[in-house]
């Protein structure tokens, strides 16, 4: 074998090191393509209804600005909660229930989160972006004046929420994604809240699933052999997307 990938091609080694490395290297790709392939068929063999997120994505495109953290965080609370009580094993000592009252691991947003951030079952990007709503969906619960909420979509931290149209630069204009540095801050959180739910509820569904079968999650959810969910996701994102830059256009 002479062709090496260049990072090999680079390495102190013999010729033969870098042609067992490399036959390695080939073999894991190979391994992990039939087993993308295999993900996601069994993903697709299975119906997903996209309607529950259709209608949180109108909602945050159109609802009253203050209202973006209170319906975003109520909508995760509830695809959290479903996923832990999908995953989390049955016959567990005092019972399931008792994880999701009181003052269980999974009895509030703020839990929810810092447990699938603890334990890696979701992307740590989603679940930041979901505790700043989270802040801020508690400050306005404490804030009787709503002048003073004017102007939140500028300050942090709900302006650090991930930008999506830097996360997925290369499809930005299949995703209608370009545009949206030239919005207002609430055109941009909008948008941004959009796709972050997208992606909350696309990963809480499959995360879990990958980790459970010992795969690595990005790679089978989002590279060239994902689950045709990730378009369904993807174009009602990008229509409620459409409807946020028509209207500040």
């Amino acid at each position: 074998m002479s062709e090496w990938d260049d990072d090999i091609a680079a390495l102190a080694m013999s010729d033969v090191e870098k042609n067992g490395l490399q036959v390695y290297r080939n073999y894991t790709k190979a391994f992990e393509r039939d087993q993308a392939k295999k993900f996601a068929a069994e993903v697709n063999s299975q119906s997903h209804d996209v309607s529950r997120l259709n209608r949180v994505c109108d909602a945050i495109a159109s609802d009253d600005e203050r209202l973006i953290p209170v319906i975003a965080c109520a909508f995760a609370d509830e695809v959290l909660d479903e996923m832990y009580k999908r995953e989390v094993a049955k016959g567990i000592p005092g019972g399931r229930n008792s994880l999701f009252s009181g003052y269980g691991p999974f009895s509030s947003l703020s839990k929810r989160i810092q447990v699938a951030y603890a334990f890696g079952w979701m992307s740590e990007d989603i679940l930041k972006d979901m505790d700043s709503l989270r802040k801020v969906r508690n400050k306005f619960s404490h804030l009787w004046d709503h002048k003073s909420l004017s102007g939140y979509a500028e300050q942090a931290p709900t302006s650090d929420i991930t930008p999506i149209e830097t996360m997925f630069k290369e499809h930005e204009e299949r995703l209608l994604l370009s545009g949206i540095e030239n919005l207002d801050a609430l055109g941009r959180l909008r948008i941004r809240t959009i796709w972050l739910l997208g992606r909350l509820y696309y990963e809480s569904l499959l995360y879990p699933l990958a980790l459970k079968k010992r795969l690595k999650p990005y790679v089978v959810l989002y590279r060239e052999h994902k689950p045709d969910l990730l378009s369904q996701i993807a174009g009602v994102c990008s229509e409620f997307t459409r409807t946020v830059l028509r209207e500040k256009n």
